[in-house]
């Protein structure tokens, strides 16, 4: 019996580009495939597309969100009703070539030792339509899971792939925040996956500006909640120093960020949202560990953690973002 492959579709406000990524579905030469689609409270009409579709394709099943949850949420609500041995996501604004999930389960079912196989990434820029690969920091066609988890920290290598299903059902999407902490969820299971393979087929990832994730608005916050999730999942993990301490530098310098975000765009927020960022600051600033941090982070004005004292925290953000913006114009 072929075995089957779920695609979990997270769709929100893709009315424009969810039709290009349904058809490459519909279109895989691989066999044995379900889509399942979950509308994240669009309020563009994304639904009425995904209900055409699955009126259209048995294979093609959807839930329909009443609130936005984001995407770890709704990739979770689609495997909870997921009956794929293997399982993978694709984003309702990319797409995958038509050979992409026959080239990566032809691995799956060839190397018992081997848990996720990676997509060729291959960017789109809808400005341009020009297209060019992700630029990978290996070379090779397998890795060890750790080193590939290791790789992932910093997208050394990406994080679109196939997936045996027992490690979504050990490791689901992390949904420590609205956006970003799914990314973990790749790190996790590459560091699990025994060996990681990569494959010939495609996923190709739209670049445009109407992105969530360029266009993030409050939810620029999430970047903290995220990271230090990574940070806990290493330690829970028990992975060398050296990669929670890489982890840590990273969750202060978008501390920092933040920071710089409530002061310059506090004025657009109400009155519930900054107080909500500010808190959120506040939480980050009191369980960092400056003593993981690199002396060349922590001594530099602007990332100073002054951890005696929050109210300095915020007033040497405020000043440093102010000057940034006098100097450089940012």
């Amino acid at each position: 019996m072929v075995k089957r492959v779920s695609v979990l579709v997270a769709v929100y406000n893709a009315v424009r580009w969810l039709p290009r990524c349904l058809d490459s579905l519909c279109a895989q030469t691989y066999p044995n495939v379900e889509v399942i689609c979950v509308d994240d409270a669009s309020s563009d009409g994304s639904i009425d597309i995904v209900k055409k579709y699955a009126s259209k394709y048995d294979f093609i099943k959807y839930i329909s969100h009443s609130q936005n949850c984001g995407p770890a949420v709704s990739r979770n609500d689609a495997f909870n009703i997921s009956t794929g041995d293997y399982v993978t996501m694709v984003d309702s604004d990319d797409w995958l070539s038509a050979d992409a999930l026959e080239r990566a389960v032809e691995l799956l079912e060839k190397y018992s030792d081997t848990a996720s196989v990676l997509f060729r990434m291959v960017y789109h820029d809808a400005d341009t339509g020009k297209e060019y690969d992700f630029t990978s920091k290996f070379s090779g066609d397998v890795l060890d899971g750790a080193d590939a988890m290791r790789l992932a920290l910093d997208w050394d290598i990406h994080g679109l792939y196939v997936a045996r299903r027992a490690l979504y059902e050990k490791y689901p999407f992390d949904t420590s925040s609205l956006l970003y902490s799914d990314d973990n969820t790749a790190r996790r299971h590459y560091l699990h996956s025994g060996k990681v393979r990569f494959c010939t087929g495609v996923y190709y990832y739209f670049q445009h500006t109407e992105s969530t994730l360029h266009n993030p608005g409050i939810r620029y916050a999430d970047w903290m909640e995220a990271t230090a999730s990574l940070k806990q999942m290493l330690v829970d993990e028990r992975q060398p120093e050296e990669y929670i301490n890489h982890i840590e530098a990273r969750l202060w310098q978008n501390v920092v960020a933040v920071s710089g975000y409530y002061w310059r765009y506090g004025g657009t927020l109400t009155a519930e949202q900054r107080t909500s960022v500010r808190e959120r600051i506040k939480h980050h600033h009191a369980a960092i560990e400056p003593e993981r941090l690199p002396t060349s982070l922590k001594r530099k004005f602007g990332f100073i953690p002054f951890k005696c004292s929050f109210p300095l925290f915020m007033l040497q953000a405020r000043i440093y973002f102010f000057l940034r913006k006098m100097v450089k114009g940012i």
